[in-house]
């Protein structure tokens, strides 16, 4: 009887009800952990994040969001973050002794030197994948007047319009370009040239598509003369810290412009530029952080393969030594500097010197370093000279000079280089640790 009355007509419905309202609970609870916004959502959400950790590479390229506080006590303790057997990867030298010098005398946290983390595989410097390509186009003017009754002597006017498309600095600066213009006459084996005129624009500043519409003109010269001759355009990019930049280049062959000997009047001519990848030489860095002290040293260990020439005469007066500037990543401005000593006469120095910079955590991802090869000017202490000016201008004038820049190469987070950018993070992810990398000149 009371089976019957339990599941009655009213005990069915009753029945049926509550069923109903487990799954619309049911439904609710699922619908609430996956909404965004809802409370069991935001809770696996936070979860998650605490647990997730950043990986240093993603979808094979570098991850530039990696922070230092990215990077847990246990991550650093285990090693290396990269997984082995990558092209890319960083191994662990447990061999290696090298230590960290200071040159300030105060307390500093040392240096993990049980596990020296290496970006290379061997000895031997990589060489580094050619980046992006830039279509850099240039818009010039050639007009040749040919000799006439008034005029015996014909002229060569070479105009520099325009360049658009210019690639971007190494580092976070505004670019400054300029264009150098060397009329040559090549061999006819094409090996030996000479330079017979020079010719040079002014920069533009905060710009990669500079205007320039500058005329540079060549008198006293004859058809067949011009004919021989071979116009080489080369962009360079104005650096104030360091070596000048090639960014491009280009040969025009003027026997090849036809319709520059058929008429007297301006051609305007449109080229693309190849952009140019000049290389002075290898450098071999090892880097760390110290989070505690606040501190990131720079170990400056050897150089190799450095091509000085022709902006040193010979090897006798090249005196090498390695400057490092910190700048702002933002605007460029120079916040620190330091160097090491000067090397007389030597192709392949070594100089295992570490300068150290103060750096706060919040300054890891706006600031850059430039690592810049100079050679040191020599003066004779004893100047021959047949007339001596004794005003002490003259002789401050004369004591005064100029190093000779030979390469550079940037580091910090917004830089152009992949390899500079991958040491960066590197030392980044691995603390206390001394992460080395060879780096390429430009």
């Amino acid at each position: 009887m009371v089976y019957d009355n339990l599941f009655g007509p009213w005990g069915q419905i009753i029945f049926v009800a509550f069923g109903a309202c487990v799954i619309l609970i049911a439904i609710l609870l699922v619908a609430c952990f996956l909404t965004p916004g809802c409370l069991g959502y935001e809770c696996i959400r936070r979860r998650r994040k605490e647990d997730k950790s950043v990986p240093l590479r993603y979808k094979g390229r570098p991850n530039e969001n990696v922070k230092l506080n990215d990077v847990s006590y246990r991550s650093w303790r285990l090693g290396s973050l990269y997984e082995n057997g990558a092209s890319d990867c960083i191994s662990e030298n447990p061999g290696s002794q090298r230590q960290s010098v200071n040159s300030n005398n105060v307390p500093f946290e040392p240096i993990d030197t049980s596990s020296t983390v290496n970006l290379i595989s061997s000895d031997k410097p990589k060489k580094d994948n050619k980046g992006k390509e830039f279509p850099t186009e240039l818009t010039m003017s050639l007009q040749y007047l040919p000799p006439s009754d008034g005029n015996i002597i014909g002229k060569l006017v070479i105009g520099i319009e325009a360049l658009s498309g210019l690639p971007p600095k190494q580092y976070s600066s505004v670019l400054e370009p300029y264009v150098a213009l060397n009329i040559v006459k090549l061999s006819w084996t094409n090996r030996k040239k000479e330079k017979l005129h020079s010719f040079r624009t002014r920069g533009v500043r905060h710009t990669a598509s500079p205007i320039y519409r500058e005329t540079f003109v060549v008198a006293d010269v004859k058809p067949h003369e011009v004919k021989e001759w071979t116009l080489e355009i080369i962009a360079y990019d104005h650096d104030r810290y360091a070596n000048h930049t090639e960014l491009c280049a280009l040969r025009v062959p003027l026997k090849e412009v036809k319709k520059l000997f058929q008429s007297p009047e301006i051609h305007l001519l449109n080229y693309q530029m190849k952009q140019s990848y000049q290389e002075f030489g290898n450098i071999l860095l090892g880097i760390s952080y110290l989070p505690t002290a606040e501190r990131l040293t720079i170990n400056i260990m050897r150089l190799c393969n450095l091509k000085f020439q022709p902006a040193v005469a010979n090897l006798s007066k090249f005196n090498p030594y390695v400057r490092v500037l910190m700048l702002n990543g933002k605007t460029g401005r120079k916040m620190k500097k330091k160097k090491t000593k000067f090397l007389k006469a030597t192709a392949q120095p070594e100089y295992n010197e570490v300068l150290t910079f103060d750096l706060t955590h919040n300054q890891l991802d706006h600031v850059q370093f430039l690592v810049i090869l100079c050679s040191k000017v020599i003066l004779d202490e004893s100047p021959n000279c047949d007339h001596p000016s004794d005003s002490e201008e003259s002789v401050n004038s004369y004591k005064k000079s100029q190093d000779i820049f030979i390469g550079k190469v940037a580091l910090g987070k917004g830089v152009r280089g992949p390899t500079e950018r991958m040491h960066w993070f590197s030392v980044l992810q691995n603390p206390r640790k001394i992460v080395s990398s060879w780096h390429t000149l430009k």
